[in-house]
């Protein structure tokens, strides 16, 4: 059967654009460096940062994929439900298209967008900190000696500090207001919309249309 361009798309394209738009939102970002405000700066970084961290997942080391279905899903074909192409695609590269646009609605926004890019960058560190421990704990009989597990690297290194420099910046300008914490809005739909509902939907109909054919970064752990 020929492949679709829904197929294609979600094969490396998506991929590569998202890296793409990463190098495009770097040079914005260089461009208007002294003209932008740190709250807008801050949520450029995330549309920098988020295609890095993509890299480490799905690209190399690669297998966040597998973790997540074997292990914390605890599926049945972990390379092709709940988290597969088609639901990697619409997080990933619909999360960067979210963060470019609210980098340019960052004007509006103000520390509403500062408060997105804290708990989002918390969030996604804990989140990989818990799936590295359970990872550790699946595959230490196997061999395996260290808490790493793909996306961990660039969560502690770059999305936490992101974080930090944001809680850093609500304390220093004395600006936050409890009306900012409308941020967290943003941060609810990216859950329930981009990441919870797609695996929900693949769970329910379990196709392998859209399977990985890696395992990825596990697979020497997975062949002993």
């Amino acid at each position: 059967m020929a492949e679709s361009l829904l197929d294609k798309w979600c094969g490396e394209p998506w991929l590569h654009t998202t890296y793409f738009l990463g190098i495009v939102m770097l040079n914005v970002l260089i461009i208007n460096w002294g003209v932008w405000d740190v709250p807008q700066k801050l949520m450029a970084l995330l549309a920098i940062f988020l295609p890095l961290h993509v890299f480490e997942e799905l690209a190399w080391p690669n297998g966040f994929h597998f973790m997540m279905n074997k292990i914390v899903q605890k599926s049945d074909n972990p390379l092709a439900y709940p988290e597969n192409k088609l639901t990697d695609m619409i997080t990933n590269f619909g999360a960067e298209i979210l963060f470019i646009a609210l980098t340019f609605l960052t004007p509006m926004l103000g520390n509403k967008g500062v408060i997105f890019v804290i708990f989002f960058g918390i969030g996604e560190t804990i989140a990989h900190t818990v799936f590295s421990t359970l990872t550790y704990r699946q595959y230490k009989s196997k061999g395996k000696k260290t808490l790493y597990s793909p996306g961990l690297v660039t969560a502690w290194c770059l999305l936490l500090e992101t974080a930090i420099y944001g809680i850093y910046w609500l304390i220093y300008s004395k600006t936050f207001v409890m009306a900012d914490l409308w941020g967290l809005a943003f941060v609810a739909f990216l859950i329930i919309f981009m990441i919870r509902l797609p695996f929900i939907i693949s769970y329910k109909y379990k196709s392998t249309r859209f399977a990985y054919s890696e395992i990825g970064y596990l697979e020497k752990y997975e062949s002993d």
